[in-house]
């Protein structure tokens, strides 16, 4: 089972992948969530000390950009 937290970074990404790749490209939404996962790592938890910075949360993040990518590229 998925960490409530991860869960939270690839819903995101879904998210935010999906707003993006609907409103302009499925890659520049996945662009999109993968930029935002790495610039929340680094600026609010890792610059800010705002949380702990975590590359896998920047990867579910990632991932929840890649799925839905990959659900608008089959729609």
């Amino acid at each position: 089972m998925m960490k409530q937290d991860k869960l939270k970074h690839l819903l995101a990404g879904i998210g935010i992948s999906l707003v993006f790749g609907v409103l302009s490209s499925p890659l520049i939404g996945l662009v999109a969530a993968a930029m935002v996962g790495a610039l929340k790592e680094i600026i609010w938890d890792w610059l800010l000390k705002r949380g702990t910075p975590e590359f896998l949360d920047f990867l579910a993040t990632a991932l929840g950009g890649a799925i839905a990518y990959m659900a608008i590229k089959l729609y």
